[in-house]
């Protein structure tokens, strides 16, 4: 038997600028014919998986057993048929949709046709990317800092060396001016006693200077190990934080511009289908089958 349907061929555009994707879904839908004028049940069309260009435009020779069925009043002229046509339109707008996978952070797209594998690694390769700049800029930052602490330590260290050769000349200045005082004793000379005091005062005072100029360098140092470990661990804070984005994946369904929608074909068409009598427990039923399907009468009804 063959049943009247309607058959709509149609394009549908999607673009979009941010993603960057410009992709066209063409669809062939085969839906049963209208109740009223331009009233197509569109939610019980079924989605035909064959080219338009595979329709027959005339039906294949058949033996005297193939009935086909009148068309129907609703849909059996050229203005009723403009009707589905805008029908149609209006439905696929509605109810056509992609769905693209994005990395917002990232800014990775899967497009319409990309692979999964060759989305996940565009998306460890940006991840890699993004880390590095912000490891390289927090280095950069990190840099000045330990470079101004270094300068610092190499003068506090030239400090250090002068301070040490002021005190050995002022630790040898001490021990030769009290040589001479204790031979001027001996020899009935007398020399004022504050002159050796001045002396060791001095040299006092430049060993303390040595002992505060080495403080000052463990100083230093520690707040370049500090700075190091700081810089340490936020440099491993933005590993894990782009290690844990990788999965940041969500969907993002994008639907057409009624002007990118787009229909190419509107037809009444004649579908075959299976009439079947077949016997259950003595009692004769019947059934449909689609012939256009790729199933046979047997596999259906057991």
């Amino acid at each position: 038997v063959y049943e009247p349907a309607i058959v709509v061929a149609a394009t549908v555009g999607f673009l979009n600028r941010k993603w960057d994707v410009d992709h066209t879904v063409t669809r062939l839908l085969l839906a049963p014919p209208p109740e009223r004028v331009g009233a197509v049940d569109w939610d019980q069309a079924e989605p035909l998986p064959i080219d338009v260009d595979d329709l027959e435009d005339q039906p294949t020779p058949v033996d005297d057993d193939v009935f086909f069925a009148p068309a129907p009043e609703t849909a059996n002229s050229a203005r009723e048929l403009k009707r589905v046509a805008t029908d149609a339109r209006d439905w696929l707008y509605h109810h056509t949709r992609i769905t693209l996978k994005v990395h917002r952070a990232l800014g990775v797209v899967k497009r319409p046709g990309d692979r999964e594998r060759e989305f996940r690694l565009r998306i460890r390769q940006a991840a890699r990317e993004r880390r590095d700049a912000d490891i390289d800029k927090l280095q950069a930052k990190y840099k000045k800092r330990l470079d101004k602490l270094e300068a610092k330590l190499e003068k506090l260290r030239r400090e250090l060396a002068q301070d040490e050769a002021e005190y050995e000349a002022r630790k040898r200045e001490a021990l030769l001016t009290t040589g001479e005082t204790v031979l001027s004793f001996f020899l009935g000379r007398r020399r004022r006693i504050t002159t050796i005091a001045t002396k060791q005062r001095l040299a006092a005072k430049a060993k303390m200077e040595i002992e505060e100029t080495r403080q000052e360098i463990e100083d230093v140092k520690q707040e370049m190990a500090d700075l190091e470990a700081e810089l340490k661990e936020a440099v491993d804070e933005i590993r894990r934080r782009w290690d844990d984005a990788l999965d940041d994946i969500e969907e993002v369904e994008l639907k057409p511009r009624k002007s990118d929608v787009s229909v190419d074909l509107v037809a009444l068409a004649w579908r075959p289908v299976w009439y079947i009598e077949y016997a259950d427990n003595g009692i004769t039923r019947t059934a449909t089958i689609p012939a256009h399907a790729d199933i046979s009468p047997s596999s259906t009804l057991d």
